[in-house]
């Protein structure tokens, strides 16, 4: 099982792992809202919440005989935030995962900090994202919800509230039911640090310049390069702006494009999906 894209995983794997944190979910919260540290006593795993620094966002540890987690309140705040919910849904992916938990338990990978922001392209890490994104939402949940409403950030934000994840958790789980095709590109100092899409989605290649730099003519390259304020709305690209284009008839393709924009980071995360 391949991809093509270094920041996801195949979509089997996402059935697979999708399939395994709804079970978990509906064993432990049938009929109300996930709650992953109380997934984590009932499975008596120990925990740690305190002050590490800047060195992880959580840790899932394996030492005589029992599971510790730490989580760092230095970067999360507390368990019960929306990153506080992912961060322990994330570990607890690192234990029900069966090959992470037994790699864990025989020694055969160590205890690795994990930093919830979506840009490892590391295997074990990517997954253990998309199962925290299909533990605090199942599937099954979320397609009752979506079933009469076309794809819009309105939705995506009030889908957010109600399962209590961050944005970007809820894009994540979104694009891997393929209600909508939609892509996310998260750039950084005008550098692009990892992008996700829908299987179909109709584009994969994206035209970014040197360095894999943001294109010019997006709305993220408007923030970056001319300093364009950020005015919450969808704003229409057109196919060439943001993608390397093979067939005439693609030009001009028209695409919304919704920017989330972090001054203090310097941080845009650009939603893509077609008019």
């Amino acid at each position: 099982m391949k991809t093509n894209n270094k920041y996801d995983i195949p979509r089997q794997r996402k059935e697979e792992l999708s399939d395994l944190a709804e079970f978990i979910a509906d064993e432990h919260f049938p009929d109300s809202a996930i709650q992953p540290d109380v997934i984590v006593k009932r499975n008596n795993i120990t925990h740690s919440i305190a002050d590490y620094g800047r060195y992880f966002d959580g840790i899932l540890q394996y030492k005589n005989g029992c599971f510790h987690m730490f989580f760092n309140t230095k970067r999360i705040q507390n368990i019960y935030s929306a990153k506080g919910r992912f961060t322990v849904a994330h570990e607890l992916g690192h234990y029900y995962i069966e090959e992470h938990r037994i790699a864990l338990k025989r020694n055969l990978a160590p205890s690795h900090p994990s930093f919830i922001d979506f840009s490892s392209d590391i295997q074990v890490e990517l997954e253990a994202d998309f199962f925290a994104s299909s533990l605090l939402i199942p599937k099954t949940r979320l397609l009752k919800d979506i079933r009469k409403w076309h794809f819009s950030m309105a939705l995506i934000n009030e889908l957010k509230d109600k399962y209590n994840v961050s944005l970007t958790a809820m894009l994540l789980k979104y694009i891997s039911i393929g209600n909508h095709p939609i892509m996310i590109v998260a750039s950084e100092n005008a550098k692009i640090k990892w992008f996700k899409y829908s299987d179909d989605f109709p584009f994969t290649y994206i035209n970014a310049t040197a360095y894999f730099k943001v294109p010019a003519l997006t709305v993220a390259g408007d923030i970056f390069y001319k300093n364009s304020i950020v005015d919450n709305s969808d704003e229409i690209v057109y196919a060439e702006d943001w993608f390397s284009i093979w067939k005439n008839e693609d030009k001009g393709r028209e695409f919304y494009e919704h920017c989330i924009y972090s001054a203090k980071n310097k941080f845009v995360l650009s939603i893509i999906w077609e008019k």
